[in-house]
């Protein structure tokens, strides 16, 4: 598959009122931060809708194009948005982790001061092998920018591929990594989407989206330390096998959050049930699924005694929370729509919506 490079327009000048329709770019995936200042930043996934030729760029053919990572940022709760312009682009990595594109990640206010990116980098290593991912942290600049100089690669599946295994994770095979046919048999690979976050302790973890298999999903974690010199490094864990995982076969785009009222980990997932790569869009299901958890380290049972899906949500993926309630059963969460919610909705962002959560299961374990 060869990689088109597509042009970054330049912000919007205008804000966006009740979501994000962009009138020049796809959006897709999403996370989000807020500052001490009260701002909430939101990333996600963009794409121009016109190639450098001026031509239209069709969602279906998205992955045939190179990414970026786009800032929005709202001081009224996400009623009202302001483009940022670009916050990662592909070319970031000194190893040439993302040398071919950027995929989901996430962002968090370090301890000191500095604010960090985690995302998935795409290697550029052959036409017929685009999906090889590795997972990156680096530093935000002033700007808002990524400082290419700070980025590192945690877990590299070439060069960690022993190590990764040897915990049970699945990688397919080493001279197919990232193979754009998907893993023998089963969607392409996973090893993308991490999501720092912090435990109770103040240590720096990162989920991400895994497997077990080559259509078997799974969920990895890291402890991350970094030394006196500023090198970063990835204590990997073994899988987190989520337990009704046999209902889809990827677990994407992780979100963890932690609930102070009645002391639960929240996991919140967008899972889709493809079973192979070329598989009709009509014959996927996509969902949004929850997960708690009285520690960050498991075991995690679904939201409710009724399953771990979200209603209230259809053609919606990589969504994120922005509050919960778990007392009140209640979440406010933003998120972009899927090709399924039409030509006029389309990876864009519909208005910041409150949904009722099913009645949870907040058993102590």
């Amino acid at each position: 598959m060869v990689r088109r490079t597509a042009p970054i327009p330049a912000p919007s000048e205008t804000p966006f009122v009740g979501g994000i329709r962009h009138p020049d770019l796809w959006l897709w995936d999403s996370w989000t931060e807020k500052t001490e200042d009260g701002a909430l930043h939101l990333y996600c996934l963009a794409l121009s809708r016109r190639s450098l030729d001026g031509g239209n760029i069709q969602p279906s053919r998205r992955n045939d194009h190179s990414f970026h990572v786009r800032h929005f940022s709202s001081l009224d709760a996400g009623a009202t948005w302001t483009d940022c312009g670009v916050a990662i682009e592909p070319g970031s990595a000194p190893d040439g982790a993302d040398a071919h594109n950027v995929w989901s990640g996430s962002v968090l206010q370090n301890t000191d001061g500095n604010v960090l990116f985690g995302y998935t980098g795409i290697r550029d290593v052959a036409d017929d092998r685009a999906f090889l991912q590795t997972i990156c942290i680096g530093k935000c600049q002033s700007d808002g920018t990524v400082e290419s100089g700070s980025v590192q690669t945690i877990s590299c599946p070439m060069r960690d591929y022993d190590k990764i295994t040897a915990l049970g994770f699945y990688l397919g095979p080493r001279d197919r990594l990232g193979d754009s046919a998907g893993e023998e048999g089963g969607p392409i690979m996973a090893w993308r989407d991490p999501f720092l976050v912090r435990d109770k302790d103040g240590q720096l973890n990162a989920f991400w989206s895994a497997k077990v298999g080559p259509a078997v999903p799974a969920i990895a974690r890291a402890v991350i330390y970094r030394d006196e010199g500023g090198k970063v490094s990835a204590d990997l864990m073994p899988p987190i096998l989520l337990p009704d995982a046999h209902e889809y076969s990827q677990s994407e785009v992780p979100k963890l959050y932690y609930d102070a009222e009645t002391d639960n980990w929240l996991l919140l997932i967008s899972a889709c049930n493809r079973m192979y790569e070329g598989q009709p869009d009509s014959e996927v299901e996509m969902q949004q699924r929850l997960y708690l958890s009285s520690a960050l380290d498991g075991s995690w049972r679904p939201c409710s005694k009724s399953g771990s899906v979200l209603g209230g949500l259809d053609c919606m993926f990589g969504a994120s929370m922005l509050s919960h309630d778990l007392t009140n059963g209640s979440a406010t969460i933003v998120g972009p729509f899927t090709e399924r919610a039409g030509e006029d909705a389309q990876l864009s962002f519909p208005p910041v919506r409150q949904i009722e959560l099913p009645e949870l299961d907040l058993s102590t374990e």
